[in-house]
């Protein structure tokens, strides 16, 4: 339901505020208003051979024709609201005497905004799915021991395995992993978008992973979804340490570095363990610098547990650069890149793929991210 209410909305809404002013004959119309209630019905179509909303039954190809025509759909209508408000700014400007004969209803500015809507269609869904190039991001952490300074850790989060990304696409973000030579591979959550028995063998280039300390992970919303147990243990024979509110201990030349994961929070939907920042570092040197992996970055804001670094990703960066201010409204201001909170840091991972329901990106590219800790 919470899918369909939204879809409904953007098809009423093109097709009132950029079909319906349209100066065209009505079977012109009606053809328009057809291909918007297609790109529309996108989730439907999706379930309509069996599968889910976050594992489609249908093909790759029209998968992307799909997604090509609802992010055009999600644009048009963010054009058109930004059009009817200018539209009321002229009428209050004509009632009070202004005379301005311009109107953002003539079928030239409609069109113009549908061929802006189709073209960041087609953009957005190439950036969503394309292959990320690694970004180099330098954090200071003050009581950092001297033996760590420098430290290379890969962070890779929503890579969301299912029909758009697959294992060439994965295979590709292994090589690039591979060689930047990191000390340290962390993956933030969200693997996979479907059953280990169909997704899994996309996942095997896992392995060939390459790090000085191994690669490390914490579960995202969507394992939960796509069953959690059976992926737990799938990724753990792919050589990646699951942490779900546990931590480990690195040693370098004597000087500790703990590395800590939760669960999600949408674990208790599910009947299992919430995320406990507690139990995640309990036993471990106190002194030690804390880095911490939480899928959803808002996942710490009420505890008060001691940590330098937070990783997370989940929100993708908002997908699109309009989308900001709603993603940072559910996820407590945290969208992309570098936070401060209450003396942590917290790093936003932009997504290294994207969900497979929504492979739309405009302002906000996928990431490979390198981090790199000075003291």
């Amino acid at each position: 339901m919470f899918l369909i209410v939204p879809s409904a909305f953007l098809i009423i809404y093109a097709v009132c505020s950029g079909v319906l002013p349209l100066k065209i004959s009505y079977g012109w119309k009606i053809l328009l208003g057809l291909v918007i209630v297609l790109a529309g019905l996108k989730y439907s179509i999706y379930t309509s051979g069996g599968g889910t909303w976050l594992s489609p039954s249908v093909s790759k190809e029209v998968m992307l024709v799909m997604e090509v025509a609802y992010g055009a759909l999600v644009v048009l209508v963010f054009l058109l609201i930004l059009k009817d408000i200018a539209s009321i700014g002229l009428f209050l400007l004509r009632k009070w005497g202004v005379t301005i004969l311009f109107s953002f209803n003539k079928n030239s500015f409609l069109f113009t905004l549908m061929g802006i809507a189709l073209f960041s269609g087609l953009y957005g869904c190439w950036q969503a799915i394309k292959v990320p190039d690694v970004r180099e991001q330098t954090i200071t952490i003050k009581n950092l021991p001297a033996q760590w300074k420098g430290l290379k850790v890969v962070q890779l989060s929503d890579l969301h395995i299912g029909v758009v990304q697959s294992r060439d696409w994965l295979a590709q973000i292994v090589r690039k992993v591979n060689a930047v030579k990191p000390d340290l591979v962390l993956i933030t959550g969200d693997f996979v978008d479907g059953r280990v028995s169909r997704e899994l063998p996309d996942l095997e280039v896992l392995k060939e992973l390459k790090s000085t300390y191994g690669t490390y992970a914490v579960p995202g919303n969507h394992e939960y979804y796509s069953g959690y147990q059976d992926w737990m243990k799938a990724l753990r024979g792919l050589g990646v340490h699951m942490l779900e509110n546990d931590s480990v201990v690195l040693v370098k030349d004597g000087a500790p570095l703990v590395i800590g994961g939760t669960t999600d929070f949408g674990a208790s939907r599910f009947n299992m363990p919430s995320p406990d920042l507690q139990r995640t570092f309990e036993g471990t040197p106190a002194e030690a610098v804390r880095i911490l992996m939480a899928h959803q970055p808002k996942t710490t804001y009420r505890s008060n547990e001691r940590f330098e670094l937070q990783l997370s990703g989940h929100t993708h960066g908002g997908h699109l650069l309009f989308m900001y201010p709603l993603v940072g409204y559910f996820n407590d201001g945290l969208v992309f890149g570098l936070y401060e909170r209450n003396g942590r840091q917290i790093y936003v991972n932009r997504g290294t793929g994207l969900w497979n329901g929504f492979s739309m990106r405009l302002g906000v590219p996928s990431e490979i991210t390198l981090v790199k800790l000075e003291n």
